[in-house]
């Protein structure tokens, strides 16, 4: 008797219906992935925001404080280091801000960390972008560990405390102890660009309003449920804004929320935060951009979708302490009708009206907005 086996076109037939039944099923594995890794980062975004709570209720009720001490502001105020970054604008308008962040007892996970016990709480598995520590210092009595070692540790615009890097204390740079006697910061390899990363630092992708809060109490806001103190969150874990928040791994939209080339980037002194025109950075760093999310026609959607954190949204920690995922262009919205208090309201709104509504006139020519109102909130 003869043998028959398979002939060549039911092999094929059979091939293309498992590859067809592949492609059905994969979309799902991945989506029932994602949504585990939401949960979980759902979850540390929660004990984040109840840990925030709960410094709240042992500091009546009042955010974590800035930096006061006129002795720090007034060494800032001298550009130390050489450079002008502590001192951007003629009357030195970054002095605060750049105090702030040298001071490292003021950065809000060292505050918290008494309440949340687990450092990697601050992170998001599904993280594409993220912050890290960054300059260390050596002793714990900061500000003199700088004036004694002013100048050694580098040029003010790579390393040290006007740097533009968070300083943390010895202890969360992992390998890197002491920035100034190490010659190196604890940056790892894909935060701004830094060529060497320290085994062990500290990396947070679940951001805080640090720098949104700083002294302010709960009563100045309307209604805590809305007002956002932590989230999903790409290079600026330090900052939040309804970019960030939204769509964190679209880089350089943590202030205005819409196409990098429409606004000029020129910092508060330039009032950015009123209705900016120009051409907003005209540069960004290849590794925070990993989609094309932008044309010359506008914002290309699925680019955008894939620039979201998780499956269209993100996890956001409310001052009330809850917790939830709303999705991208639903935030925009809210920021729009004004139901999100306390953040960065994208200069301008995230939308042409909500830029009209905040601006009282129309955008600049060029300018492409992150949201649009007159499509449905979903994609």
């Amino acid at each position: 008797m003869r043998r028959r086996g398979f002939t060549l076109i039911e092999l094929l037939v059979v091939i293309a219906i498992i590859g067809i039944l592949a492609a059905m099923v994969f979309p799902v594995f991945a989506r029932a992935r994602e949504s585990a890794r939401k949960a979980v980062c759902l979850s540390n975004v929660k004990n984040i925001a109840l840990a925030i709570q709960m410094y709240l209720a042992d500091n009546n009720d009042t955010f974590p404080p800035s930096e006061h001490r006129q002795e720090v502001i007034d060494y800032f105020f001298t550009a130390p280091g050489g450079g002008t970054e502590c001192r951007i604008g003629e009357a030195g308008e970054r002095v605060q801000w750049k105090a702030n962040l040298a001071n490292p007892y003021l950065r809000w996970a060292i505050v918290l960390d008494e309440y949340v016990k687990n450092r990697e709480v601050w992170q998001c598995p599904s993280a594409k972008v993220q912050q890290a520590a960054g300059f260390v210092y050596g002793e714990q009595d900061w500000l003199n560990y700088l004036i004694v070692n002013e100048g050694n540790w580098g040029d003010a615009t790579s390393i040290g405390p006007c740097g533009g890097y968070l300083n943390f204390p010895a202890g969360w740079g992992g390998q890197v102890t002491d920035s100034v006697l190490q010659q190196r910061t604890a940056n790892i390899d894909n935060l701004w660009g830094s060529s060497e990363g320290s085994q062990g630092v500290f990396v947070q992708n679940i951001g805080s309003g640090e720098q949104n809060f700083f002294d302010r109490k709960l009563v100045e806001f309307q209604d805590v449920a809305h007002v956002p103190v932590c989230a999903d969150s790409g290079m600026s874990g330090d900052w939040l804004s309804i970019a960030n928040i939204a769509y964190p791994d679209i880089c350089c939209a943590e202030c205005s929320g819409i196409a990098p080339f429409a606004w000029d980037w020129g910092g508060a002194a330039a009032g950015i935060a009123a209705c900016p025109t120009g051409a907003y950075c005209p540069e960004c760093y290849d590794m925070h951009a990993p989609n094309v999310w932008w044309t010359a026609d506008g914002f290309d959607d699925e680019a955008m979708k894939a620039s979201t954190r998780h499956l269209g949204g993100s996890n956001i920690g409310w001052a009330d302490g809850h917790a939830s995922w709303i999705a991208a262009p639903a935030l925009c919205a809210m920021d729009d009708d004004g139901d999100i208090e306390g953040i960065g309201r994208g200069c301008a709104g995230t939308s042409v009206e909500g830029y009209r509504e905040n601006c009282g006139g129309d955008p600049p020519a060029g300018a492409h907005f992150l949201f649009n109102k007159q499509r449905p909130l979903g994609w």
